[in-house]
């Protein structure tokens, strides 16, 4: 994809699924990768994979609800690679065991997940963009949305749903003001991903069957294939797209 080469990249949630996926395709299309995930040795792992791979890589253990920790993970990026042109808002935590209907949700849980899911990425977007126009000048933020934070689909997943609704209208404001300085933020929304989470709890063909039966193309997606959508929208190709929403999901919100 055009524009990738020689740029510096930071991923969050970057130590497994989607954000692995999409920091091994950036690295992959030329990009110098900086992999952030709450887990080191997770973060550790995929930096090796890109390594072997023969990119540019560092990995930072840092807990995307915590600010400190955030801005001492930007500062570490532009320390080592001197900029910072592309924000992978990626990390995010799901669980659909303590999520709930809003009258049975423990606010403990609630505080949580949109801890990490919406406060996360205003902290990651916060120090993010910070960095981008602080030294590259202008460049190309992608979050990961959901379709739960559109519609119904997950039922008592309330923190979920709420906090992926609060995302996408994070990345709204957030391209209008910001697209005079040359800073696009899109989203992408996935479908029914088959992260090594999700592989686990579809093992059963008949659950697995369960969970395509609605979407068009009786699958569920990669995470290479999502990676492939971040990946365009941080390039060039995608020049004159802000605060828009790329739905990879099979089909699905087209029913």
């Amino acid at each position: 994809m055009r524009g990738l080469g020689g740029k510096i990249a930071a991923v969050t949630g970057a130590g497994s699924g989607i954000g692995q996926a999409a920091a091994m395709r950036l690295a992959e299309e030329g990009c110098r990768v900086a992999v952030l995930d709450w887990n080191g040795d997770s973060a550790e792992k995929t930096a090796d994979a890109i390594r072997k791979a023969g990119g540019d890589v560092l990995p930072l253990k840092v807990d995307v609800s915590q600010e400190a920790e955030v801005k001492d993970a930007f500062d570490a990026i532009v320390r080592h690679f001197g900029s910072l042109d592309i924000l992978v808002s990626n990390a995010g935590i799901f669980s659909g065991a303590r999520d709930n209907k809003v009258d049975g949700l423990d606010k403990a849980v609630w505080d949580e997940i949109v801890g990490v899911n919406l406060t996360g990425m205003y902290l990651s977007c916060k120090h993010g963009v910070a960095a981008i126009k602080a030294t590259a000048g202008k460049g190309a933020v992608v979050l990961t949305g959901s379709p739960t934070g559109m519609s119904g689909c997950t039922p008592a997943n309330i923190a979920y749903g709420s906090s992926k609704g609060g995302v996408h209208g994070l990345s709204r404001v957030m391209a209008v003001d910001h697209a005079p300085e040359g800073i696009r933020v899109n989203v992408v929304v996935p479908g029914f991903t088959l992260t090594p989470i999700v592989r686990e709890l579809v093992a059963d063909p008949k659950v697995y069957e369960w969970q395509v039966q609605n979407i068009p193309l009786k699958r569920g997606a990669e995470p290479t294939e999502i990676a492939g959508a971040v990946a365009f929208l941080a390039s060039d190709d995608a020049s004159y797209m802000t605060g828009s929403f790329m739905f990879v999901d099979g089909g699905l919100t087209a029913i």
